[in-house]
């Protein structure tokens, strides 16, 4: 959508009416907040990276076995070995999307400003681009993980005890002997607030030093495992514990056609609207998340 020009300044006796775009260079030069802020954590989750340029999809399999389907046995002098037949994954297939956004500003507007607009507006398109396309990562996820395992008590009780339920849960991975290593966890920031502030928690963290809990709020990794919090997670789902490692990838394409930044990111563009006095600016991010191992991941329920 066409973005409107402030009006012009208005006299009305000895009054002078000006835009606030235009008469507030402080209003026009805040900071816009970067996407550290926005806390996006989909290539913490899916740590691997897949170059699809030239293809733009990509065949993969998911969930394969670590290990021979028969036990070793026991073999005397001069007999056979017994032979093992290895368990077949499941083949799928991943294409990239293109997700994109644009607008279009007049001369008029960049003229009046006092700032670069047209940056400003390829700022906030980057944003909303990288802040949908960490959400689509992390529903991706979240559809792909069944594994569950249920807190003792919902965190918000007295008696909970997060730190127990992280470990019991990381526990149901561990027990799948895929070589799977927990190391994150993921949940949403009423649930992060809920485990830095559980009594069982804070009762464990150290106490000592100007870098602890109850002086910067900051819980960042509990026995070896970072602490991340998102708002994008979906419906249903408030915490997963997973191995960032091993869980997937995010696959790219780089499709050219002279955008700016890199194609494993947000793209950016100018275009010059030389008829229309103005200039439309757009934004892109061509990707798609690969669950690779479900396995590696499971979500804490009930909490």
């Amino acid at each position: 959508m066409p973005t409107v020009a402030p009006p012009n300044p208005t006299v009305s006796g000895d009054n002078i009416t000006v835009s606030r775009l235009v008469n507030s260079p402080v209003l026009i030069q805040r900071a816009l907040r970067t996407l550290v802020q926005q806390r996006l954590v989909g290539d913490k989750v899916l740590s691997g990276e897949v170059d699809l340029t030239g293809t733009g999809a990509v065949n993969y399999e998911v969930s394969e076995a670590i290990m021979a389907n028969s036990l070793a046995e026991r073999v005397d002098d001069l007999m056979e070995y017994p032979e093992s037949l290895d368990g077949t994954a499941t083949s799928a297939m991943a294409a990239t999307e293109k997700w994109a956004l644009a607008t279009t500003i007049s001369d008029k507007l960049v003229a009046r400003n006092r700032i670069d607009i047209v940056n400003r507006k390829l700022i906030k398109l980057a944003n909303r681009i990288a802040f949908g396309f960490d959400a689509l990562v992390i529903s991706a996820v979240a559809s792909a993980v069944t594994q569950t395992s249920a807190a003792v008590a919902a965190w918000s009780n007295s008696s909970a005890d997060p730190f127990a339920d992280i470990t019991l849960g990381a526990s149901v991975v561990d027990s799948l002997n895929q070589g799977y290593e927990i190391d994150t966890v993921l949940c949403t920031p009423n649930r992060w607030a809920r485990l830095i502030a559980a009594a069982k928690v804070i009762e464990r963290a150290p106490r000592e030093g100007s870098d602890t809990l109850l002086l910067t709020g900051r819980l960042a990794v509990v026995a070896g495992l970072q602490i991340w919090k998102t708002t994008n997670m979906p419906s249903g789902v408030d915490v997963m514990l997973l191995d960032s490692k091993q869980l997937g990838s995010i696959g790219w394409e780089d499709q050219g056609g002279g955008y700016q930044g890199d194609p494993r990111g947000v793209q950016t563009k100018r275009i010059r609207l030389e008829e229309n006095d103005g200039w439309k600016i757009q934004g892109r991010r061509i990707g798609v998340p690969i669950v690779q191992e479900p396995g590696a991941a499971v979500k804490i329920t009930s909490t």
